[in-house]
């Protein structure tokens, strides 16, 4: 950051005309304002720099995922020792993580939404969804969204099942209940693993 020497130059001879007369001499007097006004200006500089700093370090910890933020976490929490800069570190962290974790719901929310209303879409007609299993590896489940009603007790499930039912969809909303075309049965897809949905002619492809 550069310095405008003009304004040191005005601000030093402000206090060379407050003082003057004090039986110093003129260069005396001048020399010891300019280090002050000198002083003042790196000052301010050093403190706007401090503050870019921290708010770009802010901005970094905004961005990153919940993932990598609880994983500086957790290797903070087995330290033996964290020292007042780092418990001030871990309440940042906590904060950030906080505030990623709401982030990604909701962008995952509404990426399982579109992909509901994909699977929906087809209503009686066959739709294949691509999506990855818990061993890694790739599945293509071609399921039948009207045929589920069919094959589920709905109303007529006990109240326990209602309760049990709605319970899975609160902890698990990435689970949707479908019916296995294939199989005739009924499944669970994970709509956060789903790659891709073929549906009524169109193709429509997701990150997992």
């Amino acid at each position: 950051m550069t310095y405008d020497r003009s304004e040191i130059m005005t601000e030093a001879w402000k206090i060379v005309r407050r003082f003057l007369g004090n039986g110093e001499t003129l260069g005396g007097l001048l020399s010891r304002a300019l280090k002050s006004v000198w002083w003042t200006a790196k000052e301010k500089v050093r403190a706007a720099r401090l503050v870019a700093e921290r708010e770009a370090k802010q901005r970094q910890l905004a961005e990153r995922s919940a993932a990598s933020i609880r994983a500086e976490l957790t290797d903070m929490e087995n330290r033996d020792t964290l020292g007042h800069a780092g418990m001030a570190r871990m309440d940042e962290l906590r904060n950030a993580l906080r505030a990623a974790d709401a982030r990604e719901a909701a962008a995952a929310e509404v990426d399982y939404k579109e992909k509901r209303e994909l699977i929906a879409s087809s209503n009686g007609r066959i739709c294949a969804v691509t999506f990855i299993k818990k061993d890694g590896s790739e599945r293509v489940m071609k399921v039948q969204p009207a045929a589920l009603k069919f094959h589920v007790k709905g109303d007529e499930a006990t109240e326990a099942g209602r309760k049990a039912a709605e319970t899975r969809a609160v902890r698990h909303p990435n689970l949707l209940p479908v019916w296995d075309a294939e199989n005739k049965a009924p499944r669970s897809v994970n709509l956060a693993t789903i790659t891709r949905i073929a549906v009524g002619g169109h193709v429509h492809l997701f990150t997992a």
